[in-house]
């Protein structure tokens, strides 16, 4: 199991778990605008699952990453 301060290499990057918070969404509501399911995102943040995401997906994460005055190169790297 990966838990999500070991899969944050950087300690300082903001994970995919404070980026949600950081918009006041549930589990779901981030899930629905990333088009998968809160199952995956939960898992994610338990760090049970690697999230994989598709060109779409990542185009609606950075629109997000930008409503949350957030860049996608504040991301780790390793979040696939």
């Amino acid at each position: 199991m990966i838990n999500d301060q070991d899969h944050n290499s950087n300690p300082n990057l903001p994970t995919l778990r404070q980026v949600r918070e950081r918009l006041n969404m549930t589990q779901e509501e981030f899930a629905r605008e990333l088009r998968t399911t809160p199952r995956t995102i939960g898992r994610h943040e338990r760090g049970e699952h690697k999230l994989r995401l598709t060109l779409g997906q990542i185009k609606r994460l950075k629109e997000l990453l930008e409503q949350a005055g957030m860049s996608i190169n504040d991301l780790p790297d390793d979040i696939d």
